[in-house]
């Protein structure tokens, strides 16, 4: 019997469902899968870590509310993060291939995680082909991710690479329901700020205040919004295609049968 597609996600829906709905319309039992699986769940208090570095990685864990932060230690005790996970986002999604962590865990607020049995995700590319298709662009865009960075890291000056990823980050929690069209509720310090983009926290503040002044961000209580947000894109050299919409159309511009979102 051919699963009936569905007209709409529903409003309750978890972000990996919105997002994954943004772009192709999913059948009730796609969603259904998807919502099934992350019943097994765990409320994680911010500043508490999850997953440690050199430990084995037995789950694959998706973020339902919070935000999450992947970070190493240098042996001289330098914090680097090395990436801020956000709802509908999947720490360890390929534990099958990589039983022990490379980095630790940890929650930036207080975080709500599905813990998945990594079976189940094997089993999304045996039963549905266009979820599974989901997940691997879901990897290809985190390697996008960690490629610009480095970009940043290499190529950027320290406000150039700070207003990138805050453009960045206002991307993503828009494409998951959880930013407006003028920006986002910021929940990083100037310090942890610091720790993604590999500069002191002094600088960031001299780079956050520059940025402020020039009327490229504007920052109210957390709220981050771009005040102009043409010469802000612009200005951080931001070319939200690495950020790419998941798309699993064909050549000839169908889906097998499948309405595709615009």
């Amino acid at each position: 019997m051919t699963a009936k597609n569905q007209s709409a996600i529903p409003a309750d829906a978890s972000p990996l469902v919105r997002r994954l709905g943004k772009a192709v319309l999913l059948t009730s039992e796609e969603v259904d899968y998807l919502e099934t699986m992350q019943v097994n769940q765990a409320a994680i208090a911010r500043g508490e870590s999850f997953v440690q570095d050199g430990e084995p990685l037995r789950v694959t864990f998706l973020i339902r509310r919070g935000w999450v932060i992947r970070y190493r230690l240098t042996p001289a005790g330098r914090r680097l993060i090395i990436g801020v996970s956000l709802p509908g986002d999947f720490i360890g999604l390929h534990v099958n291939f990589n039983h022990t962590s490379i980095f630790t865990a940890a929650a930036l607020t207080n975080v709500s995680l599905a813990l998945i049995d990594p079976v189940r995700i094997l089993e999304i590319h045996r039963r549905f082909p266009v979820l599974a298709s989901g997940l691997d662009w879901m990897t290809v865009r985190h390697s996008n991710i960690l490629a610009e960075h480095k970009v940043s890291l290499g190529a950027r000056t320290a406000a150039q690479r700070i207003l990138h990823f805050l453009l960045e980050l206002w991307v993503r929690l828009e494409q998951v329901g959880l930013a407006t069209d003028k920006g986002f509720e910021l929940e990083l310090t100037q310090e942890q700020i610091g720790d993604c983009m590999g500069l002191s926290t002094v600088h960031v503040n001299r780079s956050l205040s520059r940025l402020t002044r020039d009327k490229l961000i504007h920052n109210d209580k957390g709220i981050m919004t771009f005040p102009h947000l043409s010469r802000a894109i612009d200005f951080a050299d931001f070319d939200q295609r690495f950020l790419m919409d998941f798309s699993a159309i064909s050549d000839a511009g169908t889906l097998k049968g499948r309405t595709v979102r615009n």
